[in-house]
C-alpha cells in the first residue's frame, strides 16, 4: 500500500502516543475527525496498523514485587508514630497501620526475596519501642484494592541520632 502524506502525519502521531484522540489527531493535522477515522481504519484494514499498543517502563515499579509479610507489632508504649517514622522510608513498604486489639501496629512489606524480609524484620524487632513481633507470610493475595492513601510521618515524630534519622 502506497502511503499518503496524510498517512505518514497520523501514523506518527499515533507512534508517538497510541492513545491520541481522533479529535486531537484532526486538530494537528487539519483535517476533520471523520476524515482521519476514515485514514486510520483503512491503514487497520490494509495492515499497515496491526495494533494499538500501551509500553509500560517496568523500571519506573516504585517497589519491588516477590515475596510479602505482614508484622503484627505490640509495642511498649503508644508510639505508633514513631515506629512509622523509622520504617516510613522503606522501599519495601506496602502499607503501615495502627490497630485496635493485641496487634498495636500492622505492616505490610513486599521484596524480591524472603531474606530481604528477614532483614527486614530483624531491623523492626531491634526498634526500641517494639515489644514483640509476629511475621505472617503472604501465600496468596485473592483480591487487593488500593486507597490511595500516603502518609508521612509527623516531624515530632522523627527519631534522629546526630542529624541522622534512626
Amino acid at each position: 500500500m502506497r502511503l499518503s502524506p496524510t498517512d505518514k502525519m497520523i501514523l506518527e502521531l499515533l507512534r508517538e502516543n497510541g492513545r491520541r484522540s481522533l479529535t486531537e489527531i484532526a486538530a494537528i493535522v487539519g483535517l476533520s475527525r471523520p476524515t482521519v477515522r476514515h485514514h486510520v481504519e483503512k491503514l487497520q484494514r490494509e495492515k499497515v496498523i496491526r495494533r494499538f499498543t500501551v509500553d509500560i517502563d517496568a523500571k519506573g515499579e516504585s517497589r519491588p514485587q516477590g515475596v510479602r509479610a505482614m508484622f503484627d507489632i505490640r509495642l511498649r508504649r503508644n508510639v505508633c508514630g514513631i515506629v512509622f517514622s523509622s520504617i516510613s522510608g522503606w522501599s519495601e513498604l506496602v502499607s503501615a497501620w495502627s490497630t485496635s486489639g493485641s496487634v498495636d501496629m500492622r505492616v505490610l512489606v513486599e521484596a524480591a526475596d524472603q531474606g530481604i524480609i528477614e532483614d527486614l524484620r530483624d531491623r523492626l524487632a531491634r526498634h526500641p519501642e517494639v515489644a514483640s513481633l509476629q511475621t505472617t507470610m503472604i501465600l496468596k493475595t485473592w483480591c487487593e484494592r488500593i486507597s490511595g492513601i500516603h502518609e508521612r510521618a509527623p516531624e515530632e515524630y522523627v527519631i534522629t541520632r546526630k542529624g541522622e534519622p534512626v
